[in-house]
């Protein structure tokens, strides 16, 4: 699951919505929010033909803020890519180099033992499309194991169990870092012939997984550098990913796709278990409980501030908040209040922007294109679940630097984290001011983007599994999953909500795996065999 949640510093920039040809000949949704600006009649009013140049430097602005999305969007990836990377490259290697036919005989077996219902190796003289049954079937039982554990921690987590969930992770952690590393360094010393004494091993051993428990539970309490945390969290995956790459292929393939499908049920269904986690989280965040994320699920990586420029000309923009001579901040907007009660008054034009539901069209008053009248009048809307208003029914004035008595929409977009400022001037245009300082003064709250430490895993067993095969298919893996992983960071920056990180990355691996090993390296061999001449 990929969620991100951004502080960024001062912009401004005109965010307006208008029609285009589809809406304004569909009566039905004259309230949809377009990216065209409002197009003249044939004999404009006047206020109309003096707001053009307005619009303009608003299109511009936009423009402008478009091109800031995509670099911060470019800075979200860019964060990823490297762990990511290095999760899989790291799995590979220890999937092929640090191995032995013994021990992956008796690891499949094991595997096979405890979490399959039917075997699946090579030696089962069945056709494929039974072996294929059979790997089903595992996988969905598996999967099922998965999901009663994932609603047994978000129940956990609703009837506020934290220290126990907590000990649980924690717990599990220490081991998986001690007898993983343990098992890993042992198979290390059996093919190589490595000679350790035993107080070494156990010594090294128990300071490799207390040091890491350490840092993935007190990173954020400043005890460790937040660095270790994110470099455990990939130790992590590893030693997770060369466990798991033992399975019998049918079963770990199967197991695969079905965890792909798992992860969009969990994460966009409506009784999903995760989808329920943040549901909480949101909940928590909007009643200011602060329960917070269990440490080692996620893996975040901080992402630098966007600053924004100043438009000339305009007073509405701070550059940087104002501080007095003791360092506190002035002007700052007010935290949100709890969630007002019923319809929420708002004008048409914030309507517009924000995507908000109205209650009753008829009050618009005519159809698009709206005049400035039409965009600053109040109507009705429904608040959605993951966005929330300051107090007021939304708006508050502010005096002083910011101007006296204008009117601002505070809103902070409880999915994603982002606080935003909306003011409307006097042609309905919108303009969005974002805060450079978070209004609650929380150093948690800075620039982050969040990968689910399973997300990290199940890549990983996918390239180690790839790799088992060849070097062209485990490369043609890596670079496939890194593509999902960016398509999944666009469909996050465009819906700005949570989203599975595992569909798209394990479905592109899989059908690549599949062309590259029965088509194209085939192809390649045949080539290489009897060269043909152009």
């Amino acid at each position: 699951m990929s969620q991100s949640r951004d502080s960024r510093g001062v912009s401004l920039h005109g965010a307006h919505s208008s029609d285009d040809s589809d809406n304004s000949d569909n009566p039905d949704n004259p309230l949809s929010p377009l990216n065209s600006p409002p197009r003249a009649s044939s004999s404009p009013p006047s206020s109309l033909a003096s707001s053009v140049d307005k619009y303009e430097e608003c299109e511009e602005d936009t423009n402008e803020a478009v091109l800031d999305s995509i670099t911060y969007s470019l800075y979200s990836y860019a964060a990823m890519v490297a762990p990511v990377t290095a999760a899989m490259v790291l799995s590979s290697l220890a999937t092929i180099y640090i191995n032995t036919p013994s021990y992956s005989k008796t690891a499949s077996s094991s595997f096979a033992s405890v979490y399959q219902v039917y075997s699946t190796d090579d030696s089962d003289d069945s056709g494929n499309a039974e072996l294929m049954a059979k790997g089903l079937v595992n996988a969905l039982v598996i999967v099922c194991g998965i999901g009663a554990m994932t609603f047994v921690m978000v129940g956990l987590y609703y009837f506020k169990c934290i220290k126990v969930l907590g000990s649980f992770i924690f717990l599990s952690s220490f081991l998986l870092l001690s007898v993983y590393t343990m098992t890993l360094w042992t198979v290390a010393n059996d093919k190589y012939l490595l000679n350790v004494d035993i107080i070494t091993f156990f010594y090294v051993i128990a300071n490799f997984a207390f040091l890491g428990v350490t840092s993935i539970f007190y990173s954020n309490r400043k005890i460790v550098p937040a660095s270790f945390a994110q470099i455990y969290a990939v130790l992590t995956s590893v030693l997770l990913a060369w466990q798991l790459s033992h399975f019998e292929a049918w079963t770990g393939w199967t197991l695969l796709v079905m965890l792909g499908f798992y992860d969009l049920c969990a994460v966009l269904t409506p009784c999903g278990p995760l989808k329920a986690l943040v549901g909480l989280l949101q909940k928590d965040e909007e009643n200011n409980e602060g329960r917070g994320m269990i440490p080692g699920l996620l893996y975040e990586a901080k992402l630098p501030v966007k600053r924004g420029t100043k438009r000339e000309g305009e007073e509405l923009k701070r550059d940087g908040a104002d501080h007095d001579e003791n360092g506190d901040d002035n002007d700052q907007p007010p935290p949100p209040a709890s969630p007002p009660k019923g319809p929420l008054p708002v004008p048409l034009a914030l309507a517009l922007t924000l995507r908000l539901k109205v209650i009753d069209e008829a009050e618009v008053g005519g159809p698009p294109p709206y005049t400035p009248e039409q965009r600053l009048k109040l109507i009705k809307c429904v608040r959605p679940n993951d966005m929330l208003f300051s107090r007021n029914d939304g708006s508050y004035k502010t005096d002083g630097s910011e101007g006296d008595g204008v009117e601002r929409y505070f809103v902070k977009f409880l999915t994603t984290g982002n606080v935003g400022t909306y003011i409307i001037d006097e042609v309905g245009v919108v303009f969005t001011e974002e805060l450079e300082d978070n209004y609650e003064d929380d150093e948690d709250d800075d620039g982050s983007i969040k990968l689910g430490l399973g997300d990290f895993i199940f890549y990983s067993v996918l390239v180690s599994k790839a790799a088992t095969y060849s070097f062209t298919t485990c490369v043609v893996c890596i670079i496939v999953i890194l593509a999902g992983l960016g398509g999944t960071m666009v469909l996050l920056s465009v819906y700005k909500q949570a989203l599975p990180a595992l569909p798209i990355s394990i479905f592109f691996g899989v059908t690549f795996y599949l062309l590259t090993r029965f088509s194209i390296e085939p192809y390649i061999e045949q080539v290489l065999v009897n060269p043909y001449y152009v």
